[in-house]
């Protein structure tokens, strides 16, 4: 709690000492490029290249955020299955200790398929990434 106050404290007397040195400027930029003349205040042209590091800033997260998705999605995936296969392991012990052995069968045979499947997806995957490492 005592961070977070002091970054506003901070905050506020950075935007106070912008303020008072934006207010007694009186400086411009000039662009010539022939035949036309373009004139803008400083305090304009700094508020401009902030925010457009901040555009640009953002766009680049949203392109590595969108470039990423897939690989979280595949882990999802694969982290459900597992998810699947442990409780389908846990129902056939629960049987196996009640006594039904043909469901405690059927239970552990489902958790190994989808162990299995999991393993199988992750080799494909590796032999996949492999021969684009060649190809490239």
């Amino acid at each position: 709690m005592k961070r977070r106050a002091l970054w506003w404290l901070f905050m506020v007397l950075a935007l106070v000492i912008i303020v008072l040195l934006a207010s007694n400027n009186e400086g411009y930029i000039l662009i010539v490029r022939s035949p036309y003349r373009v004139q803008f205040s400083f305090n304009f042209f700094l508020i401009f290249v902030v925010i457009s590091f901040l555009f640009v800033h953002y766009c680049l997260r949203l392109v590595h955020f969108l470039r990423r998705l897939p690989a979280s999605k595949r882990s999802k995936k694969e982290s459900q299955r597992l998810l699947a296969s442990n409780e389908a392991l846990l129902e056939g012990l629960h049987a196996l200790a009640d006594g039904d052995y043909i469901q405690a069968e059927a239970a552990t045979k489902r958790a190994h398929d989808l162990i299995h499947d999991a393993n199988l997806e992750k080799l494909i995957q590796t032999i996949e990434n492999q021969k684009q490492g060649i190809n490239s």
